[in-house]
């Protein structure tokens, strides 16, 4: 494949992508549905760049940070959120998952922030808005009672989404409350609009 049809397919991912969400109240899709709906526009380990592995990929934990996960763990999680791929999705579910695993000192919520503002690609960095909704997701995710970094979702592929929320113990109402909140906020944010 030449270099302009590579540009042209990567383009059209990236639109999928960046437009790829399932809601919060389309809750009987089962896992593998929502899985299958993104491969069209998957990362693999190699797109993703060598700051972003050291912070969040389980193969590089030192114990600096909690939550780590594979991408294949973290795409479950987005898809039970019911966040898409955008910024502050990223940031609510980053900050859902290391707040599920009850260890997200101060310290480490604000050495996370420090690398996603400042040693993150342009693409990736966070700005005070995707802290603002990292740090609520640390805090939703603080009251989920199941580790979500520790989770075996190969398990749950065929069950419904509403199913996996309740047997996780991820409390819908919480998020809708939250969700509901970052809309107010941020009404000029694309991925904010379409939470509910």
């Amino acid at each position: 494949m030449n270099k302009k049809n590579k540009k042209i397919l990567a383009d059209k991912a990236k639109i999928l992508s960046e437009n790829w969400h399932i809601p919060l109240s389309r809750d009987r899709h089962t896992l593998k549905q929502g899985l299958s709906q993104m491969n069209p526009f998957s990362l693999v380990q190699n797109d993703i760049p060598l700051i972003i592995k050291l912070v969040e990929n389980p193969k590089y934990d030192i114990g600096l940070f909690a939550g780590y996960v594979d991408l294949f763990t973290h795409d479950c999680i987005h898809i039970l959120l019911s966040r898409g791929l955008l910024l502050k999705d990223e940031a609510f579910v980053i900050g859902y998952t290391m707040g599920s695993t009850k260890k997200m000192r101060r310290w480490r919520r604000n050495l996370f922030y420090f690398c996603a503002k400042y040693l993150y690609p342009k693409d990736y960095k966070f700005t005070e808005e995707e802290r603002f909704v990292f740090l609520m997701g640390i805090m939703a995710g603080s009251t989920c009672k199941t580790d979500l970094s520790v989770v075996n979702f190969n398990k749950f592929k065929n069950k419904q989404i509403r199913t996996i929320r309740k047997e996780l113990e991820i409390d819908d109402e919480l998020l809708k409350n939250c969700y509901e909140i970052e809309k107010s906020l941020f009404p000029n944010s694309k991925e904010s609009q379409r939470l509910i």
